[in-house]
């Protein structure tokens, strides 16, 4: 199938099932992940105790943290692509995707170092509980050392999708996700003669799952010649032209900056928490376990959104521009809306999953969502609105008025109140901050400049007169 083939069944036809069969996969994908992240938890509280939930919820921040990095050059390579296909320019695909792993490789190594060595540093910085430090040291390692493989996953990935494949992904990354459900208890406690290497075994063992699933995704890449595939003379694409390195980077960095921005929040309110003790400290790693499956339909659906937008714009579709973000949000909306009833309904026993042992630890957990489980739902509207924004190349503004949300709004919120609401302002401040994040998005989508943006590659590949401006 030819590019433009393949980029033609998102230029036509319906979009909200179009949207709907596109982000199936990826929101399927996303249950899976957060799934192994309750099995790790489940593991961890049952072998380990509550405390060492602390550490998982730490690494996590931190995990998120530079994640967005690498999200954010893989976002800029799946909106080049996207765009490229569009527009029948095979070569810039060819191009982006050797510049993009490049880029990604690099960061890996660089941040895998860091994570070992600053380890220590980091979770004394945050007042880890005592009793968890051990713990929150050697996952935040291991984690970091994970990650030499997961960034180069990831970034493939969004360039898949973002060319318009959704199965190839989901494939592999179930490849992934039930080797890590595999390899991560047996190595934390030691079956089936294997050593017994504890909490280290997560890091361990998603290290060696995602290694297999990465190398079985590149061999398919490259058997079925799919248009992300370097060969030849694409090679020489690995070594990347500095002009559109320098491009993706720009317009990567406002994502990455969104992330750091972010998850600094969380890292703040983690700091803020732990000043409770161990227990309310556990209480809401527990709690934040079930916030994920609310969290997901919005993930999913931006992607979905992402994609089908930046073809529909390379094609120069903009009457179905707008289609594609609200009926996306639609979907969303609906999604995370029935995901949390159905938690709430459930009462205590999805808690009780990862806090086998009730008591205070489990009260806790249970007032904290009633706190700040329902503000999630929200977070449909304000990400998927900036991932049609981001469609068209638009970085910088989702992540100022995410930052806006976050350190103008979540965070002063819960310190300026904590004197009068106690714990109680930490955890209300996180859908108060979603809140706002979703009405700034919806008037910066209503009444922002981002639709005359020019394409992401107008200035390497068009005339100097030419600017490609967006209808």
């Amino acid at each position: 199938m030819s590019a433009v083939q393949h980029a033609s069944k998102f230029i036509a036809g319906p979009i909200t099932p179009t949207l709907a069969r596109f982000a199936l996969p990826l929101l399927t994908t996303n249950f899976l992940h957060a799934l192994t992240g309750t099995w790790g938890a489940v593991w961890v509280s049952h072998v380990l105790g509550a405390n060492a939930l602390t550490a998982v919820t730490t690494a996590n921040v931190i995990m998120f943290m530079m994640m967005a990095a690498v999200m954010g050059i893989g976002t800029a390579a799946g909106v080049a692509i996207g765009q490229s296909l569009g527009a029948g320019d095979a070569q810039s695909v060819k191009r982006v995707v050797g510049c993009a792993m490049a880029c990604v490789m690099v960061f890996s190594c660089a941040f895998a170092l860091a994570c070992w060595l600053l380890a220590p540093s980091i979770i004394a910085a945050i007042g880890t509980p005592e009793v968890a430090r051990d713990y929150a040291i050697s996952h935040l390692r291991w984690t970091g050392v994970s990650m030499l493989s997961i960034f180069n996953f990831l970034v493939m990935l969004m360039m898949m999708r973002g060319s318009g494949d959704a199965r190839t992904p989901f494939k592999f990354t179930l490849v992934w996700i039930a080797l890590t459900l595999l390899f991560g208890p047996v190595l934390l406690v030691g079956a089936w003669g294997l050593p017994k290497l504890g909490i280290a075994g997560l890091g361990i063992g998603s290290l060696l799952a995602n290694g297999l699933a990465l190398l079985g995704m590149v061999a398919f890449v490259y058997v079925q010649r799919l248009p992300i595939a370097l060969h030849g003379d694409d090679i020489r694409h690995l070594r990347p032209d500095p002009v559109l390195a320098g491009l993706l980077l720009r317009r990567g960095l406002p994502m990455a900056l969104e992330g750091i921005v972010t998850q600094g929040a969380y890292f703040v309110l983690l700091g803020l928490v732990n000043g409770y003790g161990a227990a309310t400290t556990a209480a809401y790693s527990g709690a934040a376990q079930l916030w994920t499956y609310v969290q997901m339909p919005a993930n999913a659906m931006a992607a979905s959104m992402s994609a089908m937008a930046a073809i529909n714009i390379g094609a120069k579709r903009w009457d179905r521009v707008e289609q594609i973000a609200w009926r996306g949000c639609a979907l969303s909306l609906g999604l995370a809306s029935a995901v949390t009833l159905l938690i709430y309904a459930l009462g205590d026993l999805p808690l009780r999953l990862v806090i086998p042992e009730g008591g205070p630890v489990l009260d806790a957990a249970r007032r904290i969502n009633h706190l700040a489980l329902w503000g999630w739902v929200s977070l449909s509207l304000s990400v998927g609105l900036f991932a049609v924004i981001r469609a068209n190349g638009a970085m910088l503004a989702p992540t100022l008025l995410f930052g806006i949300a976050m350190w103008g709004f979540r965070v002063p919120f819960a310190v300026w109140l904590e004197p009068w609401l106690g714990d109680a302002s930490i955890f209300l401040s996180f859908p108060f901050g979603s809140v706002c994040a979703a009405l700034l998005a919806i008037a910066y989508f209503r009444w922002g400049g981002w639709r005359r943006r020019a394409l992401l590659l107008a200035d390497l590949n068009a005339p100097p007169d030419d600017t490609h401006v967006g209808e």
